[in-house]
């Protein structure tokens, strides 16, 4: 059975360092959200979630010249898995957070950040590694 049809468009190296860069970047502001509580594990878990979905644009672009092109953050995971499947199960933990941190009214716990924090560290750490 051959893998379903994914909305992607061409992506090349330096297109991958570019997301890689912009991932380390929201990881570097979540590290300043980090230490406060309330509405900034909210703040902190979106950083995350956004930290991850670059960094998995940079992975595809390094190990496939593709980019996932849909609004479907389940379908870019499915794509990620192609290339890599330890890194799409980070990024499906971040996928599984997103609507609670970007548009939920209540507050996410302190193991919804820990969970953020790894996940992004480990996707942003995979895009480095493939795109340096």
């Amino acid at each position: 059975m051959s893998p379903k049809k994914l909305a992607t468009k061409p992506a090349d190296l330096p297109w991958g360092r570019a997301r890689r860069i912009v991932a380390q970047k929201y990881r570097e502001i979540a590290e300043v959200a980090e230490s406060e509580d309330g509405a900034a594990i909210n703040v902190c878990v979106g950083l995350c979630v956004l930290a991850g979905i670059a960094a998995s644009d940079a992975i595809c672009a390094a190990a496939g010249g593709e980019r996932y092109s849909g609004t479907d953050h389940s379908a870019a995971a499915d794509l990620l898995a192609r290339h890599d499947a330890e890194a799409a199960k980070h990024l499906r933990t971040l996928i599984a957070l997103k609507p609670a941190a970007h548009y939920g009214k209540d507050l996410l716990k302190e193991s919804d950040r820990r969970a953020a924090m790894r996940a992004s560290a480990a996707l942003v750490e995979e895009a480095t590694r493939r795109t340096t």
